[in-house]
């Protein structure tokens, strides 16, 4: 029997619905729902600040069955979602495609890649092996929480753009946000979703704040983005959350483990529901790289 044709190649060689179909396909079964309509696979294609031409396909035998989607901010990357379909798997693709795309970043002249992936995931052991180094762990929040009994401050609403990015500034020196979490998707969120970006402060200054989507959104739990710059500021910020949406449980993504806001939140009843580990690739530039825009 002849060897099956296997092509790896930019992912805009297919159009946004056959993109979608993949990315269903990549994650049936998964440990959590991602299954996309065209609507959200778009969504998350911007939030990620997914490159396509960056981004990679792999086809055996004419038909796509994996794909690895690469999102690009300067010489930083970051692997906005990765898999093989369901009736390709255990064959050896996945370590084809990762090499294929660690290839491509290589090539565009990237030094640094960042992952999360959920830490039960045997893709764990993949990206392991193709360079990717275990840095922390991440979790999923989820909470409600009650003002203390001397809380007095209530969020400042519609937090100026100037000061949301100066305290996200300053929360990121205590604890690096991911990817989806750093300040353009952020942005992003409040300039095309209608996000609201929350503060509270200590005397002039802002010590932490919060993003999360309009009050009649889907999920009104779903936090964006919070952040404090300490554990108090953290327990002030849970308290402006309660008293701004009461007996809402708040959901919050890509925590890492032991920041301020993780040890107030756990510290008031929420759970770590998944728990996910932060990666990253350093990456060298060949002699022949393309210079970054």
């Amino acid at each position: 029997m002849s060897k099956p044709g296997i092509a790896v190649v930019p992912a805009t060689e297919f159009t946004r619905g056959e993109l979608t179909a993949l990315w269903n396909r990549a994650y049936e079964a998964y440990f959590v729902p991602v299954q996309f309509d065209e609507e959200r696979f778009a969504r998350h294609l911007r939030r990620a600040e997914a490159d396509l031409a960056l981004s990679r396909v792999m086809a055996v035998d004419g038909v796509a069955c994996g794909i690895s989607l690469a999102g690009r901010r300067g010489e930083r990357g970051y692997l906005a979602g990765f898999g093989i379909a369901g009736s390709h798997r255990r064959q050896g693709l996945a370590g084809r495609l990762i090499a294929a795309q660690a290839s491509a970043w290589s090539e565009a002249g990237l030094h640094r890649v960042w992952l999360e992936v959920i830490e039960q995931n045997p893709a764990r052991a993949l990206y392991s092996s193709a360079g990717f180094e275990e840095l922390r762990t991440l979790d999923v929040l989820e909470g409600s929480f009650e003002a203390s009994a001397d809380a007095v401050q209530p969020l400042k609403l519609a937090l100026p753009r100037g000061d949301l990015a100066a305290v996200h500034a300053m929360c990121a020196e205590v604890s690096r946000p991911t990817w989806r979490r750093e300040l353009p998707t952020v942005l992003d969120a409040i300039d095309r979703e209608n996000a609201v970006a929350f503060g509270v402060s200590r005397g002039a200054a802002i010590v932490g704040y919060a993003v999360m989507p309009p009050p009649a959104g889907d999920n009104p739990g779903a936090l964006l983005d919070a952040a404090a710059i300490d554990e108090a500021a953290a327990h002030q910020l849970l308290d402006a959350l309660a008293a701004a949406r009461p007996g809402i449980r708040w959901r919050l993504v890509d925590e890492p483990t032991g920041s301020p806001l993780f040890k107030a939140a756990t510290a008031r009843g929420a759970t770590a529901v998944i728990r996910q580990i932060d990666m990253a690739l350093t990456l060298h530039r060949p002699v022949n790289a393309a210079p970054s825009p």
